[in-house]
C-alpha cells in the first residue's frame, strides 16, 4: 500500500504472488491445492469469500462446485493432500493478503496478495488517513534499525 501511495505502483519483487485485480465487481475464483499431507487454514484480508468446493487429491474440474448458497467465510480449511475452490467479489479496492493462518508456513511463502482496483484505491479513502500509513512504516523502520531487529518474513 505504501509503493502505491508514494510512487502509484506496486512492487515487481514478489513475481505471481502479487496478483492485480484491476475491474470492479467481478467474481475472483482461487483454486488452492497441495499435495503435502497438512491441512491449511487459508485466510484473506479485505473479504468474505464463498467455499464452492473442498476435497481430497487434485482439484481437475470434474468435482461438482456448489453454487447454490455455498458457505461463506473469511478463512477455509485446505485439507490435507487436498484442494479448496473459492470465490469473491471484487468489491473493495486495496491490497490484501491471502494466507496460511500458519505463521511459520507464510514465512515459507504460503502467502500472495491480490491489488485490488489499483486505480480506484485512493479514492476509495483507503489512503484519507496517509499519516498514518507513512508514520506506521517511518515508526516501525526506525524501531527496527534503533534495535537491530533482523526481518526474515512479514511478520504475519
Amino acid at each position: 500500500m505504501l509503493d502505491i501511495y508514494t510512487s502509484n505502483s506496486v512492487p515487481d519483487y514478489s513475481g505471481s504472488l502479487l496478483v492485480q485485480l484491476p475491474n470492479a465487481n467481478t467474481i475472483v475464483y482461487v483454486i488452492v491445492q497441495t499435495a503435502l499431507p497438512v491441512a491449511h487454514p487459508l485466510h484473506l484480508h479485505g473479504h468474505d469469500f464463498w467455499i464452492l468446493a473442498q476435497g481430497p487429491g487434485t482439484y481437475d474440474g470434474s468435482v461438482s462446485v456448489n453454487l447454490e448458497n455455498p458457505p461463506r467465510r473469511d478463512t477455509a480449511l485446505l485439507p490435507s493432500s487436498g484442494f479448496a475452490v473459492l470465490a469473491f467479489v471484487t468489491d473493495n479496492p486495496g491490497v490484501w493478503l491471502m494466507h496460511c493462518h500458519i505463521g511459520w508456513h507464510v514465512s515459507m511463502g504460503f502467502a500472495l496478495q491480490f491489488v485490488e482496483q489499483q486505480s480506484a484505491i485512493a479514492s476509495s479513502g483507503a489512503l484519507d488517513n496517509s499519516c498514518a500509513l507513512v508514520d506506521t512504516c517511518n515508526s516501525w523502520n526506525s524501531y527496527a534499525t534503533a534495535n537491530n531487529i533482523q526481518v526474515e518474513d512479514s511478520g504475519v
